[in-house]
């Protein structure tokens, strides 16, 4: 039986895809296709526009595991990736598809601190 070459589950040889010239399960095929990503100034331009068409602000429109990403920044004054994920117990790349929506809507944003990258709402001041 062939292993997928991302993660090393054996898979049905019908089961198997081809992304990037790797033979891929299912799963890792998917999860190979980029999401939204957080750095993207029309993703930006665009949401916040429709919010403020639809009268949206703060975390109106939001999911609400978008609601408790940003409610749970708001309340640490930042958080660190692992911080997140750990309080989430979801995985990195859905961590990352909400917090896009969260950076899009301008309502939260990474910050350098001490050499470190934290997550922040999109108000945060160092103090």
């Amino acid at each position: 039986m062939p292993t997928c070459n991302k993660c090393g589950e054996i898979v049905d040889k019908e089961d198997m895809y081809q992304v990037n010239g790797q033979d891929v399960c299912e799963d890792c095929a998917i999860a190979s296709h980029k999401g939204p990503q957080a750095c993207d100034v029309w993703a930006v331009r665009i949401a916040t526009n429709t919010r403020k068409q639809r009268g949206q602000q703060g975390t109106d429109g939001l999911s609400e595991r978008q609601k408790a990403i940003y409610n749970f920044l708001d309340t640490k004054k930042g958080a660190s990736l692992q911080e997140i994920l750990q309080e989430f117990q979801i995985p990195e790349p859905d961590l990352r598809r909400e917090f896009a929506v969260l950076r899009h809507c301008e309502l939260a944003r990474a910050h350098k601190k001490e050499n470190k990258v934290i997550y922040v709402t999109w108000d945060y001041k160092e103090e």
